[in-house]
């Protein structure tokens, strides 16, 4: 409420108790002075008819001045409506009189603080809420479903799409709440589905995988079985013989008819069974090597490899 506003409603109430002051006063010296006048005529046809009598003069006390309590002092009461304030100069009554006579009209679904019944006071702050309720209709995506089918004809492990999903629509009907302008609620009410989706399938192998290459397959491709040989710890006399004989490349292959770490000749490799882990040495890995090497050190001695051996005290 602003300063001026105040200023002049002030001076208002003022104003208007100082003309209850005066009208009272008025009012109490009127009627006085006729009840006056009215002794004075009667006292006077006594004194004509009984000159020798004193004058009896009542004195008027029933007259009871208007007190300021008496009297409803206007009142400024703030209203509020969604974000505009007003200010209303009223006499009194309920919530309900002042929006009345303030000119706003409530809808059936505003908010009223504090209630409409309530008697207002110098205190008293009305709040109305604008409460609209509205029905949009949007489209809407329905999301397709995935199921997944066995497949015979795919190895384990791997899947398929056999049928893509693709979404469909429908129509959505929303009731929107909104209070002074902006929404606070929104409620499905209705569901139309114009268009259904394409649910997706997904093929899953079930067919067990082909078995590995034989090693004769491998043999004839020129690589490694992949069977496996006993381990083998790192620095064994294996180790050591092998970097003397090929500086410790268990791959080494130069052409000049011997083959990995510990030199094998092609038919020595094949007449221990090498081809079992590949066609030459420098194809089998270091373990497998070892293994073959192993047999061919029980069956003839460290003398397969004279200098090295000798080199290294083996024999």
């Amino acid at each position: 409420m602003s300063s001026i506003f105040r200023g002049t409603l002030t001076k208002i109430i003022a104003q208007v108790a100082a003309l209850v002051l005066v009208v009272g006063g008025l009012a109490a010296f009127v009627i006085t002075q006729a009840n006056a006048d009215k002794g004075a005529t009667a006292n006077a046809e006594n004194v004509e008819q009984q000159t020798d009598q004193p004058l009896n003069i009542e004195r008027v006390s029933s007259i009871t001045p208007l007190r300021i309590d008496q009297i409803a002092l206007p009142q400024v009461v703030e209203i509020t409506v969604a974000d505009e304030t007003k200010e209303v100069l009223t006499t009194g009554g309920t919530v309900q009189d002042v929006l009345n006579k303030a000119g706003v009209e409530l809808g059936e679904d505003d908010k009223v603080s504090p209630k409409l019944d309530q008697n207002i006071n110098d205190d008293t702050a009305i709040t109305v809420t604008i409460v609209e309720k509205t029905e949009v209709t949007e489209e809407e995506a329905v999301e397709f479903e995935t199921t997944t089918k066995n497949d015979d004809s795919l190895e384990k492990g791997k899947t398929k799409t056999d049928t893509e999903g693709v979404n469909g629509t429908a129509n959505v009907t929303y009731e929107i709440v909104t209070e002074n302008g902006e929404e606070v609620e929104k409620t499905e009410i209705s569901r139309e589905v114009t268009k259904e989706p394409t649910n997706e399938v997904v093929l899953r192998g079930t067919k067990e995988p082909e078995p590995e290459a034989s090693s004769d397959s491998s043999e004839s491709s020129g690589g490694n079985t992949g069977a496996s040989a006993p381990a083998v710890p790192s620095g064994s006399v294996w180790d050591r013989l092998a970097q003397c004989e090929s500086g410790g490349n268990w791959s080494i292959n130069t052409g000049n008819g011997y083959y990995g770490g510990v030199q094998f000749s092609g038919p020595t490799w094949n007449a221990m069974g090498g081809q079992k882990y590949a066609p030459t040495a420098d194809k089998a890995t270091r373990e497998q090597q070892i293994e073959i090497a192993s047999k061919l050190q029980a069956q003839s001695g460290w003398g397969q490899w004279p200098a090295c051996s000798a080199s290294l005290g083996l024999r």
